[in-house]
């Protein structure tokens, strides 16, 4: 996975959340409830839309519409394939 704000590319495992991965970085990312039940933690992936790239294990947030313009909820999004994200600022 790219972070695009970070120009960094890092190793995801398929088990872990894209914010986890992230804040193990260093990174100062947005979330909230870390259970997929809010947008806080909203990404982008830039390369198609996010059932490509991702599954999630909750969304009670992101409509399919979302999904297919590649938007992700951060806390419960694993990897499956290679891709960017682009993520907001945290507060």
């Amino acid at each position: 996975m790219e972070f695009a704000k970070e120009g960094t590319t890092i190793e995801v495992a398929n088990n872990e959340p894209l914010l986890d991965a992230g804040e193990e970085e260093g990174w100062d990312l947005p979330y909230a409830c870390r259970e997929g039940q809010c947008i806080s933690c909203a990404g982008h992936i830039e390369d198609g839309p996010a059932e490509d790239y991702i599954r999630h294990s909750n969304n009670d947030s992101l409509m399919d519409d979302d999904m297919e313009e590649g938007y992700c909820l951060t806390c419960v999004a694993y990897p499956t394939s290679d891709f960017t994200l682009e993520t907001g600022e945290s507060p």
